[in-house]
């Protein structure tokens, strides 16, 4: 009698047991039968849709990159019945390996994403002989898209997603957060966040027009052109060429899709002397008033390092080595001050650190603490070599001359906006500190002035009705592999602020490996620079002034050009270094001949021959 009961209760929690079972299994076989959701996910591949990003617009509401409404191809392993022919037709379709795919479809048992985001023609197609009844087991699953309508344009500074609709460069990767919606459990999600940037798209596209047209004529590997508001430190153009279309991104390799104004690590040359000089100025090292005799060359206090320029410029005050970009005056004046208040004042222009722009990728250069620099560093640092910069940080530290020498932090980033119109964050100028005095500021400005005097090296570079301050440079490139210089490959650059007395624009070109016409700043960067003024000016509604105008137009009508100071004999070359000869071939007044490479061991005419307007001058090198 027990026993029956024991085994009667045995039973009943056999049979409760049995019914948890099959109510389990009734919902899991449900699960898995039916038609997967876009949420699912199987296997290692797992996608989610409707996650719709916020659109991208320049300053003037324009937009830049928009969300799409695509389809995503989808297949139900259980489902398709024959993955031979299921591969032969998506394969054709959708330009994928025949092979590939249906491997993929013999080793999955669950969810497969066949291609992400398929154009409308290949949808159209795809669905067609899904309704058709052709494609069991593959469904088109409504899915969101990016979209760039300008395409190449500000494509650097932009970015792109990847196909899981997540930001992976540029504004899109920085500000992922704020552009893409948040997800909602169970619900469709909300639009993400606009953004509005500080470009103008007028501007960019003029500008990339611009450099498009210098990397072909200058047969260069790459040309920046970057152009800020002086005032608020916003980034009006952000131009790098060659670029790429982030609508198909992964058709270029990384070295096309990299942001060169923020990573692109560099000597600057001697576009590096306003910063230099201006922090001579600041420590109080030298004076307006100083003068340095240049004319025998530099020579360091233990003998041990000599530099000598290309001209002979005799006595040069401080605006003097600005305007001639005398190495030799640079060197003389940064004996004045210790190595440890110039690597200050240089930090303190932003140099050695990042700007906070907010885009990835942004390098620190390359700044070496005093500790680390040799007998030499002062002088070669204060004339733009061993320092490593970037374009954004020339552009940044230029804001501190044309305010009066307050820095301001740059940026690319207007406002962020709500879907329902709402500003969630507004970024406007940011001073950051004080780094020299105005009247120091000014000065610099003045020296900039300077330099487009008729004897000045960025002479070019006038416009009528706007005094322009400019500084030039020409850098060489360190070849890791020979330990040394490179004899091909140059960096030539233009920095300009204007208007000087009163600054609104900053204007920086850099060409980088120009095998063209030539291969310097003056020759080559400065009728970028100016080009790009000429379009700005009135585009902007800067200012002109008709006394500007009549100042200017006297500049320009000069005569025959005139040798540099002192010049009336022949300099000796004998010694020099074939990159301290480069700017002779920036002369207008003679033809230079500079044959191979390392120091000059001949010339002709002979040191102390009488010096004449268009003569030649050949200079041998071992």
């Amino acid at each position: 009698m027990q026993d029956s009961l024991v085994r009667r209760r045995y039973k009943i929690v056999f049979a409760l047991l049995m019914l948890v079972v099959a109510i389990v299994f009734v919902q899991f076989a449900s699960l898995m039968l039916a038609s997967p959701s876009s949420s699912f996910s199987g296997g290692s591949e797992s996608v989610t849709f409707n996650r719709e990003r916020g659109a991208i617009y320049d300053r003037n509401g324009r937009v830049l990159a928009l969300q799409t409404e695509l389809d995503t191809v989808t297949a139900w392993s259980p489902h398709v019945r024959d993955p031979q022919t299921t591969a032969e037709l998506l394969a054709d379709i959708l330009d994928l390996n025949q092979d590939e795919l249906l491997e993929r479809f013999r080793g999955s048992t669950g969810f497969l994403i066949i291609k992400r985001t398929i154009t409308p023609t290949e949808s159209r197609q795809v669905g067609r002989l899904i309704s058709e009844g052709n494609l069991p087991g593959i469904r088109l699953e409504p899915d969101t898209g990016r979209s760039y309508p300008e395409r190449h344009l500000a494509s650097h500074l932009l970015g792109y997603v990847g196909v899981d609709n997540i930001g992976l460069d540029g504004i899109e990767y920085s500000y992922n957060n704020h552009l893409l919606s948040p997800r909602v459990d169970g619900t469709e999600a909300s639009v993400g966040n606009r953004l509005y940037l500080t470009i103008d798209l007028t501007i960019q596209s003029e500008l990339e027009r611009m450099a498009h047209a210098a990397l072909r004529q200058q047969d260069a590997d790459s040309v920046l052109l970057l152009a800020a508001d002086a005032t608020t430190g916003e980034y009006l153009a952000y131009v790098s060429v060659p670029n790429f279309d982030p609508n198909v991104f992964d058709q270029y390799n990384a070295e096309l899709r990299r942001n060169r104004p923020i990573s692109m690590v560099y000597e600057p040359g001697s576009v590096f002397k306003v910063f230099s000089v201006a922090s001579f100025l600041e420590l109080g090292g030298v004076t307006p008033d100083d003068v340095f005799q240049t004319s025998g060359g530099y020579v360091s206090p233990d003998g041990g390092f000599t530099l000598r320029d290309v001209g002979n410029y005799g006595r040069l005050d401080v605006e003097g080595i600005i305007k001639h970009s005398s190495n030799v005056g640079a060197a003389y004046a940064s004996e004045r001050v210790q190595a440890d208040a110039l690597y200050h004042m240089i930090r303190r222009f932003g140099f050695g650190d990042q700007t906070g722009i907010g885009l990835p990728g942004e390098e620190r250069g390359l700044l070496r603490d005093p500790s680390r620099w040799s007998a030499r560093s002062k002088q070669t640092i204060s004339i733009g070599q061993e320092i490593g910069v970037t374009a954004n940080q020339i552009v940044a530290g230029a804001t501190a001359l044309a305010n009066d020498g307050v820095l301001l932090k740059p940026h690319v980033v207007s406002r962020i906006v709500s879907p329902d119109g709402r500003v969630v964050r507004e970024f406007g100028r940011e001073p950051l500190r004080e780094v020299i005095s105005p009247r120091t500021a000014r000065t610099l400005l003045e020296y900039m002035r300077a330099s487009t005097d008729d004897s000045g090296t960025a002479r070019r570079i006038r416009i009528d009705g706007v005094d322009i301050a400019a500084k030039t440079g020409t850098a060489e490139v360190f070849d890791q592999s020979i330990g040394a210089y490179s004899p091909q490959a140059f960096v030539a650059s233009t920095l300009a602020i204007l208007p000087a007395d009163a600054p609104q624009l900053i204007l920086y070109a850099v060409i980088v490996h120009p095998r063209g016409e030539s291969i310097f700043g003056s020759r080559i960067a400065v009728p970028l620079v100016r080009e790009a003024a000429e379009f700005l000016v009135p585009y902007l509604g800067i200012p002109t002034s008709r006394d500007q105008i009549a100042r200017h137009s006297g500049r320009i009508a000069v005569s025959t050009p005139q040798l540099p100071e002192l010049a009336q004999t022949v300099p000796d070359y004998w010694g020099l270094p074939k990159r301290t000869l480069l700017p002779l071939l920036e002369r207008d007044d003679l033809t230079v001949d500079i044959r191979g490479s390392g120091w000059v061991v001949r010339q002709s005419p002979a040191p102390g021959s009488a010096a004449e307007p268009g003569m030649t001058l050949r200079l041998d090198l071992e």
